[in-house]
This record gives structure tokens, sequence and C-alpha cells, in this order.
């Protein structure tokens, strides 16, 4: 996959600008998504599970590497035309994400996360330099660096001493808790956010993101209980001062900027659930993420340029109200909060959702009367506007069947 990853982002780049067909530049995550497809994704389930130093794609990794790779190629398709610079880091951060899936060895897993970062940073810079996009390259990459720091520690026997345990785990929260944007470093992610859309975003919340969420759900089973006791306690406050922060922040944004406030308090909440070892948690993480592969792709556009009433069937779907894919993977994620730490959490949570929906329908109502963007677009870019909502209402409906189905979770 990682190979087909890369060889399509090269023959994109240097092809398409000159057939000058740009807009096929769709089809560079689409032949990684059949490559995904034909393959089988078996033996270890997550990375953790990988064999020492190899790799070993499990069926989640594998469904979650496919899962991607069609997002990526709907967000593409959506987009203006991408340029080659685009494609290469589309290419490149598809590569790093299928092997950090893959890997059993801390140091690769983390190096392929910060050479992500490092990558994405550097094209956000070139496409928009401003101070707001070499913060996001320099939080994101030092961030993603702390992950190959605790490599020489992991796994953390049990009978280590506990310095090497705790420090052990606060890199690897320290790491997730940048990668996921989490206050106090989540503003490189809305700062560069204002000044690039579309396929600029999709390698960081499309490729990169899923896959850090996927694999750090395991990093319990390599920490002892002392690690896990540190891991959680700067997880669970980081998670809940970010949801409550972009929620908060979300009532008040502009129609641009409300998606990534939404995104970013939802991993405000995934991150609290990593502090958690319920099974709910874990598969109200998996939900949360499905639903923003479903429509990061869409959500991720200028306002004006994709259709209303796809706007507005894929904020419905983040709206958190039953039987969206939100409201599942959010209850989830809530009970498994609850029954783990009791019911104080609610103070934080339960505000956060509702500040969520109302985000939600703000937008549904800016969408439902926003002027018509005036251009004319080919009718597979039409249609495939429609493909993400559609997505999010059916994995609502069905919500352990998607989750079956797609990642091979029960």
């Amino acid at each position: 996959m990682a190979i087909t990853w890369a060889v399509a982002g090269l023959l994109g780049a240097m092809l398409l600008p000159w057939t000058h067909r740009r807009r096929l530049a769709a089809l560079v995550p689409l032949a990684a998504a059949v490559a995904a497809l034909v393959s089988q994704g078996g033996g270890a389930d997550l990375i953790a599970a990988s064999a020492a130093g190899g790799l070993v794609l499990g069926r989640p990794a594998a469904g979650l590497v496919l899962l991607s790779a069609l997002s990526a190629a709907v967000c593409l398709l959506l987009s203006p035309p991408p340029d080659s610079g685009d494609v290469l880091l589309t290419a490149a951060c598809g590569a790093l994400s299928a092997v950090a899936l893959a890997t059993g060895s801390p140091l690769i897993w983390g190096a392929c996360f910060v050479a992500g970062a490092a990558l994405f940073g550097v094209r956000l810079v070139a496409a928009a330099p401003a101070r707001a996009t070499l913060a996001a390259a320099r939080v994101g990459t030092l961030g993603a660096a702390t992950l190959v720091a605790a490599s020489p520690f992991l796994p953390v026997d049990a009978a280590a001493v506990p310095p090497r345990a705790h420090l052990a785990a606060a890199l690897l929260a320290g790491g997730i808790a940048a990668g996921f944007g989490l206050m106090p470093l989540g503003g490189w992610v809305t700062g560069g956010r204002r000044l690039v859309r579309g396929a600029a975003m999709a390698p960081w919340s499309l490729l990169l993101l899923p896959a850090l969420l996927l694999s750090a759900q395991p990093l319990d089973s390599v920490l002892p209980a002392d690690g896990r006791i540190t891991f959680g306690a700067i997880l669970l406050p980081a998670g809940a001062v970010s949801a409550a922060w972009a929620a908060a922040r979300g009532l008040a944004a502009a129609d641009g900027d409300r998606y990534t406030r939404v995104l970013l308090a939802d991993l405000g909440l995934v991150a609290m659930g990593l502090a958690t070892p319920q099974a709910g948690a874990r598969l109200g993480s998996l939900l949360v993420m499905l639903t923003h592969l479903c429509v990061g792709p869409l959500l991720l556009q200028e306002p004006a340029s994709a259709g209303a009433r796809p706007r507005r069937l894929a904020w419905a779907a983040l709206s958190g109200i039953p039987p969206s894919p939100a409201f599942w993977g959010r209850f989830a994620l809530l009970t498994a909060l609850t029954t783990a730490f009791g019911g104080l959490l609610l103070v934080v949570t339960l505000p956060v959702a509702g500040a969520m929906l109302v985000i939600a329908l703000r937008a549904t109502v800016a969408a439902a009367s926003a002027a018509p963007a005036g251009v004319t677009r080919a009718r597979a870019v039409s249609l495939a506007a429609w493909v993400p909502a559609l997505a999010a209402v059916t994995v609502g409906l069905v919500p352990a069947a998607a989750l079956r189905a797609l990642l091979g979770v029960a």
C-alpha cells in the first residue's frame, strides 16, 4: 500500500500538469484505496501487537487505510484543482500513515508521524507564508518528535523503575496532544485553517490524524500501571479543556471556521477516551473518526464551493441528534468516561455536546441561506459532494454494522 501511494503520487505529480488534467489528482488516493481493497488485512489487530520491527497491517488498520484513501480522493475531487505539491504531500502522508499503522517498531512509528508533520508544515508555509503557518509547522513537528523520544523506553517492563514509566507515558501523551491539536497547542490547527482549506488540510485531517488516533489506542498495553496513570493524567485534562474551548469558540465562529472547531472538540473527547481502558471509549472514538472521515472531504472546502444540500446533510451527521453517527460516537465516549471517572466529567462533556449541536444547527441554517456560488461544476463533482453526506447518514443508521464491515471491530 505504501508503494502504491508513492508511485501513484509521483506519476500524478509529473503527468497531471503535463496533460492539463489536474482534476484527475483524485486518482492518486483512489489507486491506494484499490490496493487496500484487494489486500488482506489480517493477523495483528493494531500496532502494539505487530511483529517487532516488521510490517503487519491488521484488519482495523487495513480498513482505515482504505477509508482514508477514499476520503482523500473525494476531497481532491471537490477541491480546486491541486498542484503537484498537494499531490505529492497527500501521497507521502498516505504512505507514512500506512507504515505507521503496520509497524511494530516504536521508532519507525514515531518517525513516520514526524516526517508527515514536517512535510505538512513545510507545505503549509509554502502555500501561505504567515506566522500562523510557521507555528503550525513548528508545533506539529516538535510535538511529533516527542513520539520518537519515547521510542527508546518502549515497551516499558512492568518491573521497571517508576521514573522510566512516567517519562515514557509523558512523552507519548505529549506527542498525541500535539498531533490532535489539544490545548494549549490547538492554535496551530485553527491558525493554519484560516489560511488554507480543502486539499491543503486533507493530509493532516484525513490521513495522519486517523492513523495517529487508531495507533494510539493500544498504548496502554505497552505501559505499566504507573505509566498508564501518568498517560491519563495528561490527556484527560488536556482533552477536557480543549473540547470545552473549541466548542465555546465554535459558537461564535464564522461559517468557514465552524468545522475546525467541531473537529477539535471531538478530538478533545477522543483524547479523554484514550485516558480510560473502557471498551466503549474505543468504539466511540472509532465512530467519531468514521464520522469525520465521511464529512471532512465536504466540510473542509470553502462554504460556497459545495452544494448547500449536501452540506446541510453533513452538518446533520455532526449535530449529535440521533441517529447521527456523531451521536453514537459521543454517547459511547461519554458513557465510558462516566463509568470510569464518575459523573463529575458530565459538567464538562454535556455542555460540549450541547454546544456542538448548536454549532451544527447554525451551520445548517447558514448553508440553507447561502447564495449560490455561481460556478458551473462538472456533474461528477456535483455528485461527489453527496458521497460524504450519504456515507455519514449510512454509518449513523447502522453504526455497529459499519464498524464491523469497515474496520472489523465488533
